[in-house]
């Protein structure tokens, strides 16, 4: 083979190898939109459409179901993780509520319509149920790491991390805007409320 068709060959499979990364992205991207629309479980043929594909061409990219839902929550995780480990953990009890609340409110905006979705494709699908685990505990974390002192400093402790838990929790924010129908200020004013209530003297 000569030196230019080397050149060429190398070139040819760079490129496609370009396409074949930009489709995968392409594919993941399109799941996360179906997600964020509320498709549960939307099938290769939705998201191959969606991401200008072949149906073909998404089991190219992954082994199954799963492992595509595995990559999107990844790359979902990855796109957020500033927001999720932002969180101002100053000042008097009052500012870090205010910051907690309004912190969660931010999350519910980027990822509450990929939230509920998962909620209910956790009870089909391992990765998702994993996923939506970890997810929950890395935000309990982070709420009881806020109001450390003040946990630390009151009765029935445990009952009061549940509730705590709770409260900040998405699926309680997807409640309130979804069911209740409250707005973002209502919601914003509830929780505050909710949490001053719990440490309240």
């Amino acid at each position: 083979m000569s030196p230019t068709s080397s050149a060429a060959t190398t070139i040819s499979l760079d490129g496609r190898r370009e396409r074949g990364a930009r489709n995968k992205e392409a594919v993941v991207s399109a799941l996360l939109e179906l997600y964020s629309q509320g498709e549960v479980q939307p099938p290769a043929a939705r998201i191959a459409e969606m991401a200008g594909v072949s149906e073909r061409s998404v089991f190219r990219y992954f082994d199954d179901m799963e492992d595509l839902a595995s990559c999107a929550i990844a790359v979902q995780w990855d796109r957020i993780r500033d927001l999720y480990e932002t969180l101002d953990s100053s000042g008097d009890l009052t500012k870090r509520i205010n910051s907690i609340v309004d912190h969660r409110l931010k999350m519910y905006d980027k990822v509450g319509g990929v939230m509920r979705v998962a909620v209910v494709a956790a009870n089909k699908s391992q990765v998702v149920a994993m996923a939506v685990k970890e997810r929950r505990q890395m935000m309990g974390r982070r709420a009881l790491q806020q109001f450390e002192n003040e946990l630390k400093s009151t009765s029935d402790v445990e009952n009061k991390e549940r509730i705590l838990n709770y409260t900040l929790s998405l699926e309680n924010i997807i409640y309130l805007k979804e069911a209740l129908g409250l707005s973002h200020s209502k919601v914003r004013e509830t929780l505050t409320a909710a949490i001053t209530s719990l440490f309240a003297n």
